[in-house]
């Protein structure tokens, strides 16, 4: 127990003894508290803070043991640890309070994904996102959706919500989960794949245009996406410009055979066939020219 203590005081008949009020009293008992470690100094301060008569309450006890010193000179140990005590409290009720972070990541996992989620449609008003295009110079698909179909305004704000902290790492590993991303050529898709890590382990849907060179690479890289759950294959005639390399020989020597060319000869179609373990996979037949 403290030196100074209101209980020490009350054992004295203080309070009546000098006709402490009731508000002094509570804080001067708020004080044990915070010294027994009941409360913490926000929670006393915030105590004083909140009641104007409680701040003048402190003042008026500090004028009185004053006077009492005057008057009866005897008193003046007793009156000097009041006013001490009364001079703690406007100090601790002075102190800024810290700022602290809501302790996020402490709430259960269920919590966490559920705000989260809320956040995601807020910000991502639709289903599918289509990602910042991340494609490699040699690419030369065209492009046939506009950059701001899938886009809000607060999606360029996104970068400033987190740091880099864990929350981003939970953020992320949500989003990929929860949202479709469409990417407008299989090259699109094969420089995100090997460029974020944390998409490749955690998206669980995809739609891609089948088209472009990278077409192989990019659906044997699929089949090694461990979380895929779903992918749409988007069909149009961009897709069969390029050709398997069984096709692109036998194109050499029976160039009439080719002048319609089949699915089968389609750069990709033997990759996109070891896929397995999806739950859902559409193909989207487009009239792309």
């Amino acid at each position: 127990m403290p030196a100074k203590s209101f209980f020490v005081l009350r054992l004295k008949t203080v309070p009546t003894k000098y006709g402490l009020s009731k508000n002094i009293q509570d804080l001067l008992l708020a004080l044990d508290h915070y010294h027994s470690g009941s409360i913490d100094a926000v929670e006393l301060g915030r105590l004083v803070r909140l009641s104007p008569n409680r701040r003048a309450a402190i003042a008026n006890t500090i004028t009185k043991c004053a006077g009492i010193i005057k008057k009866q000179p005897e008193e003046i140990t007793t009156c000097v640890e009041v006013i001490e005590m009364c001079t703690e409290l406007l100090e601790i009720a002075d102190r800024r309070p810290p700022i602290d972070a809501f302790p996020f990541m402490r709430l259960p996992v269920e919590i966490r994904e559920r705000v989260l989620s809320l956040m995601m449609d807020n910000i991502f008003r639709t289903k599918s996102v289509l990602p910042a295009s991340n494609k490699n110079g040699t690419c030369k698909c065209p492009r046939f959706d506009r950059d701001t179909t899938f886009q809000t305004s607060q999606m360029k704000d996104l970068a400033c919500i987190f740091g880099s902290n864990f929350i981003t790492l939970e953020f992320f590993r949500v989003f990929f989960r929860k949202k479709t991303f469409r990417f407008r050529c299989t090259c699109e898709l094969h420089a995100h794949l090997i460029n974020n890590k944390m998409f490749f382990t955690d998206v669980r849907s995809i739609v891609v245009h089948w088209s472009g060179p990278e077409s192989a690479k990019t659906f044997q890289l699929l089949a090694k996406v461990p979380k895929l759950e779903s992918l749409g294959i988007v069909i149009s005639k961009l897709t069969f410009i390029h050709l398997n390399e069984r096709s692109t020989l036998m194109k050499n020597f029976f160039p009439l055979s080719f002048k319609n060319i089949r699915i089968a000869d389609v750069l990709g179609l033997d990759e996109l066939l070891e896929i397995r373990g999806l739950h859902q996979d559409d193909d989207h037949d487009t009239a792309l020219v």
